[in-house]
């Protein structure tokens, strides 16, 4: 995964008129993806269906939230925090960009995290 600046996120976002919005949960989700080994998650239909059908935005962020605190246990990150109701109230008050700094935070912070040492 990559480490982002959640302002260049953001800035992005506003820039290009939500665009990069949509290539960022692309990003997001294929990373997750592959992070976690998770051959059920399909970015580029989830994408898909959030460019069609705006309410699937909701559930993305309810999917999305639950496979970061997976992502988070499987990093070790000491208090994993479950910010799916959060981000769902947030999206209802049009207020998606925050979401997307929220996920992005706690994805910087699975990153962050040193390598589990093996035995």
């Amino acid at each position: 995964m990559k480490k982002r600046s959640i302002v260049m996120v953001l800035l992005l976002t506003f820039i290009t008129c939500g665009i990069y919005g949509f290539f960022w949960m692309y990003l997001t989700r294929d990373e997750i993806k592959t992070y976690l080994n998770d051959p059920s998650i399909e970015p580029g239909l989830e994408v898909l269906l959030a460019i069609l059908c705006f309410p699937y935005i909701y559930y993305w962020l309810y999917k999305c939230s639950k496979d970061i605190v997976r992502a988070e246990i499987k990093a070790g990150v000491p208090m994993p925090a479950d910010n799916t109701l959060l981000n769902i109230v947030l999206a209802a008050f049009g207020l998606f960009p925050i979401c997307m700094l929220i996920i992005q935070s706690q994805l910087n912070t699975v990153i962050e995290q040193p390598p589990a040492e093996t035995v």
